[in-house]
């Protein structure tokens, strides 16, 4: 499987999934594999005007945290949106995957939380090959709320993958 074709099954989720906070899902970069000068990865933009990124990424050392019930608050946009994608594909489990893993990256994220706070997803294929989604995210026009804006919302996807 190519890295293209989990980008696709992100893409799709995070639309059908409707999120209310979620303004545009988009693409980026044009690497076909990870590590290249242009990593390929999904764009998310939120009403807010800020943005997380999945990208495909080399990035040893990871580490298996458990998916949260509850997202991070928005103000932590990076780790919202890798526990965001882990759920969905909890709510989903797209038979192009084998399995998937929320991952802690070490020397990454706040001082006294680096190698504990989830930023990555670890994706196995059906088929064996294996991709890392590293987390970032970019600071909008408006500061991020501390606390779910959204605490309704449930996970219900309108379109499911087989």
């Amino acid at each position: 499987m190519q890295l293209a074709q989990v980008l696709d099954v992100l893409q799709e989720l995070h639309v059908a999934a409707g999120h209310p906070e979620i303004a545009e899902v988009a693409r980026f970069g044009t690497d076909g594999a990870p590590g290249g000068p242009s990593p390929a990865g999904l764009r998310i933009r939120y009403v807010t005007g800020s943005e997380a990124y999945l990208w495909g990424a080399v990035w040893p050392g990871e580490t298996a945290v458990p998916v949260p019930e509850v997202l991070p608050p928005p103000n932590r946009r990076a780790p919202r949106a890798a526990a965001f994608a882990a759920q969905l594909l909890e709510a989903a489990r797209p038979g192009v995957f084998r399995a998937w893993e929320l991952v802690a990256l070490p020397d990454l994220g706040p001082a006294g939380e680096r190698g504990k706070v989830p930023l990555g997803l670890r994706i196995n294929c059906a088929d064996g090959t294996a991709y890392l989604l590293r987390a970032t995210a970019a600071g909008g026009p408006t500061v991020e709320p501390d606390t779910e804006p959204h605490p309704e919302y449930q996970i219900v996807l309108a379109k499911r993958r087989r």
